[in-house]
């Protein structure tokens, strides 16, 4: 694959990652509120430093607002990210360049919020990393044109995705997140028990895919099955919620769940162009030298 083809891709998903977020945080919310909100870590600094009582502050509208403002503006720098996805050259300006980096900061640091809201459970932050890496891989591929290490860094980004998606789907080292079971039953006519032990399948297909991604016998189909898996998994959220009625309102209100995600399959499918086939054997090479 040439490189400006893969320098389009990786345009394209972080486009779209960040197009996702920046509706999200235009439109709906973000987990700021878990930290802003955090009685146990702010308190001191709200005392001491305001000199006003916790309970003057969480209740005090300014800091409401404060939060909003500061959701909205978020969403805009992510907008102003999405549009220089799509124009960044390897010649362009640096002030494209550090805003773009400013995004991607930002977009670790969301996953990190999302990590707090979920009670600290880490594999929340590694599930984004297809999110959050996206982005970072784009910059370097713009400053280095390197397939090899790209390739590497991806893979990283899928196995890391895929490896924490399984560990809440088989719901042994998490609990099995509730979500899951109301898509699985909200899209498939079965029953609650069928929906967990699809799901647990679906785990242990996870922890396959992430292994079989770097065994090159195997890689592409792997790739193919996680580049399935990740659209199935963005279309699923806005499918499940037609369950409930089809319009506008339900579009606008699951819609930003699928743009962002759309990289969970696009990447999968863009390695399973990049990496090649092994030979089969030593046998065949031989035959066909002869």
């Amino acid at each position: 694959m040439k490189n400006s083809t893969l320098l389009r891709i990786l345009k394209i998903s972080s486009f779209l990652i960040f197009l996702g977020r920046a509706y999200q945080h235009l439109f709906w919310d973000a987990p700021f509120r878990s930290f802003f909100w955090d009685q146990s870590l702010l308190e001191p600094i709200v005392t001491s430093v305001f000199g006003v009582s916790w309970q003057s502050y969480v209740t005090n509208l300014n800091t409401d607002h404060a939060i909003q403002f500061l959701t909205r503006f978020t969403g805009f720098l992510y907008s102003i990210c999405a549009v220089i996805c799509l124009i960044i050259h390897e010649r362009s300006k640096r002030w494209m360049y550090s805003i773009l980096k400013l995004g991607s900061v930002s977009l670790i640091l969301l996953a990190l919020l999302l990590t707090k809201e979920k009670f600290y459970h880490l594999i929340m932050f590694f599930e984004h990393t297809i999110q959050f890496g996206v982005p970072v891989a784009l910059i370097y591929f713009l400053k280095n044109q390197n397939q090899e290490t790209l390739i590497f860094y991806l893979k990283i980004f899928i196995a890391l995705a895929f490896t924490c998606h399984g560990m809440y789907a088989i719901g042994y080292f998490y609990p099995l997140p509730g979500n899951f079971v109301t898509m699985t039953l909200n899209i498939l006519p079965i029953q609650e028990e069928m929906a967990k032990n699809m799901l647990f399948l679906a785990g242990i297909l996870d922890f396959v895919i992430a292994i079989a991604i770097f065994i090159p016998r195997i890689a592409k189909i792997a790739l193919l099955y996680a580049a399935f898996w990740g659209f199935a998994t963005a279309f699923a959220r806005i499918l499940s919620g037609f369950h409930y009625d089809v319009s506008f309102s339900i579009t606008h209100q699951y819609l930003y769940l699928v743009i962002y995600r759309l990289p969970h399959g696009i990447i999968p499918l863009l390695l399973f162009f990049l990496v090649k086939q092994p030979i089969k054997s030593t046998r065949i090479t031989n035959l066909v030298s002869v």
